[in-house]
């Protein structure tokens, strides 16, 4: 059952003979401030969770939920007190009702006092899930940034924080686009053959035409923990997949109901599907003995030869019998059946999974139906000419290709031949369209002029992402022709994904690892911002982490202009500009010294601010190769995140 809270700070109480845990709205989840850093007309709030021991149900561990306060005051009753922020009491009495006092107080002596009844009792070992609600500073004894233990980068990359939309506190997680590429991982202590309720509440944008979140629970004693993607997937127990995009900003509660099994470890696993996603408040509570519903879920895989026909592959968990229903009026009972549509369309799959219990979990996405298409081809440069090329066409399944020079000039056919007027560079782009109307993109930059040019890729960071009505989370491809990792493929202006055509050129997996470990940003990668300088895209630097990161073919002994325009939203902090020599694994050596040997120059850009990061400026410098390869290094280790942010755009290097 789903129950719809539309997003306003709220206050929630809850308490259970056998929940450990009490959870308070969004003003129980808020920072606590240091001593003199409230705001004089905020009092404190006092308020408090509390979870039992797993190795004493007595024994009672407290999680201070107060906001606005400096000091605590606790009354456990029969005299026992404590003035830690989170302290653990044992009530030897053993089972009963004990009422237990939080006094909070800020530094201006403003008092708030609460008083919750703890129940105390033996039964199954309540779970502790860290990080709920994805705030930071909520791990035990403090500190995280609201993900911290949602970690797992055998199986995906890092899940995002967003500030809005929320459901409680500050912030929840953010699943951005492509699907399945950030993944949230958590390890929690249950008690075997036990069945568990889990709850989260979640939200997905409106823009895709089959959207998808799952959450499930793999079973970590029995299998192990997962060290692959396909590893996790064979481990789950249960999951849940969920579709309702209907309001993007309400969040809607979900509920994963699941038995334990031989698992006293089991691991909480969450991705999306194609569409950008958002997480917030999980909780956990052991469930009714009896019957838990199956897991439903399954894939499609489209043929190779046959794009009407589809393989269904069921990842349903507990279901002992299947219904499929194709959406065509067609329907199965197989486990993973095979299905041939007559046309291409748009159908709603649905799986009904049933176990011998009769309860029974459905679970329906849609399929767009399209004939596939890759867009590829070659050229040449005429021998006798310089400035005509021929271009041969390599796609896979066309039955129409236009062809962009660059220049103004189109054509529609197969293998053209064209000469540019003016030396100059150009972006060729090929767009090949299948028989149903599905179009794929290639495109290759070249480079038309007599003798060596030097070509920075994306200088502008307005590759990928700037046409009109192509914006929002389209972007985030656009810096990746400055990134040390860059990705096998990126996203075009439609949201398709495409190869990547910087994943062959570079790639400095030792210089992203020592970044990571010196500075712990776990991202090495610039980001894209719409506040560039020439009214489309720029790149940012929010980390103290990130990089601009580019290999780029010189010619040894020439001297060369770089120029770069670079702003900043705050002053006092340093932009640095390195021309470096050779790819390096660490910054030991420039930081000992901008005389190192990999330093071939070096500028520092003079700090120019403003708030919203519009005040740009220009700034140029020369430098002599003294190898045929150079990589462009771009840092700024004093920025922070929404506060002192660097920006820049337009990098050009001529002779």
């Amino acid at each position: 059952m789903k129950n719809k809270i539309n997003i306003f700070r709220n206050t929630t109480l809850l308490v259970s003979v056998f929940i450990a845990s009490l959870l308070v709205g969004c003003t129980l989840r808020d920072d606590l401030p240091g001593a003199n850093s409230k705001a004089d007309t905020v009092p404190p709030e006092a308020n408090f969770s509390y979870a039992s021991d797993s190795n004493d149900f007595r024994t009672i561990n407290f999680t201070n939920l107060s906001s606005e306060a400096t000091t605590f005051a606790w009354d456990f009753g029969g005299g026992a007190t404590s003035d830690l922020q989170d302290p653990t009491h044992t009530f030897e009495a053993g089972e009963g009702t004990y009422s237990v006092t939080l006094t909070a107080s800020d530094a201006l002596g403003a008092v708030d006092t609460v008083t919750i009844e703890v129940i105390v009792a033996e039964g199954p070992f309540q779970p502790i899930i860290l990080e709920p609600g994805f705030e930071d500073d909520t791990l035990p004894g403090g500190g995280g940034d609201g993900r911290d233990s949602w970690r797992n980068s055998d199986l995906g990359g890092v899940i995002q924080i967003t500030g809005s939309p929320v459901t409680f506190g500050d912030q929840g997680a953010k699943l951005p686009l492509p699907a399945g590429d950030r993944i949230g991982y958590q390890e929690i202590t249950v008690e075997p053959d036990t069945n568990y309720d889990l709850r989260y509440y979640y939200t997905m944008l409106d823009n895709s035409s089959n959207p998808s979140l799952t959450v499930s629970i793999i079973g970590v004693t029995e299998f192990g923990s997962p060290e692959t993607t396909q590893e996790a997937l064979d481990a789950t127990i249960a999951s849940v997949t969920v579709t309702d995009d209907s309001e993007p900003d309400v969040y809607v509660q979900s509920t994963l109901t699941f038995n334990s099994g031989i698992n006293n470890t089991v691991a909480i696993y969450f991705t999306n599907g194609p569409v950008e996603a958002r997480l917030d408040d999980f909780t956990i509570d052991v469930a009714p003995e009896g019957a838990v519903p199956p897991s439903a879920g399954f894939n499609s895989v489209q043929s190779e030869t046959n794009y009407l026909e589809y393989a269904f592959n069921n990842s349903s968990t507990g279901a002992t019998s299947y219904l499929w229903d194709f959406g065509d009026g067609n329907t199965s009972t197989e486990e993973s059946p095979t299905h041939v549509y007559n046309t291409h369309d748009i159908y709603t799959v649905t799986l009904t999974a049933t176990n011998d219990a009769n309860l029974s979990t459905s679970l329906s996405q849609n399929i767009d139906i399209q004939a596939p298409v890759t867009a590829a081809f070659t050229y040449l440069v005429d021998g006798s000419d310089y400035r005509t090329y021929e271009f041969m066409d390599a796609s896979e399944g066309a039955v129409m290709l236009l062809w962009e020079f660059g220049d103004g000039f189109q054509f529609t056919g197969m293998n053209p031949s064209h000469t540019y007027a003016e030396d100059g560079i150009y972006t060729v782009t090929l767009t090949a369209t299948s028989i149903t109307g599905s179009i794929s993109v290639a495109t290759e930059e070249l480079i038309v002029a007599e003798g060596f040019v030097v070509q920075v890729l994306n200088g502008t960071f307005d590759l990928y992402g700037t046409t009109p009505g192509c914006d929002g989370e389209s972007t985030g491809d656009n810096a990746d022709a400055w990134d040390m990792t860059p990705n096998s493929t990126i996203k075009d202006c439609d949201g398709n994904d495409i190869p990547s055509p910087y994943d062959p050129l570079w790639d400095n997996g030792a210089l992203d690892s020592w970044l990571d470990a010196f500075y712990g940003d776990n991202s090495e990668q610039a980001g894209s911002t719409s506040s560039g300088n020439n009214g489309t895209r720029g790149a940012k630097l929010d980390e103290t982490g990130r990089r601009l990161y580019q290999v780029v073919q010189v010619q040894v002994g020439e001297t060369y202009t770089f120029s770069i325009d670079a702003s900043t939203t705050a002053g006092g902090i340093t932009s640095e500009v390195f021309i470096l020599n050779t790819e390096i694994a660490d910054e030991v050596g420039i930081n000992a010294s901008i005389s190192d040997p990999a330093i071939d120059a070096y500028f520092a850009i003079p700090n120019t601010f403003d708030t919203d990061g519009g005040a740009y400026n220009t700034h140029t410098f020369q430098f002599t190769a003294s190898t045929n390869e150079i990589v462009i290094y771009v840092r700024n280790v004093d920025v922070i995140d929404n506060v002192a942010e660097a920006f820049f755009d337009n990098i050009i290097i001529t002779d």
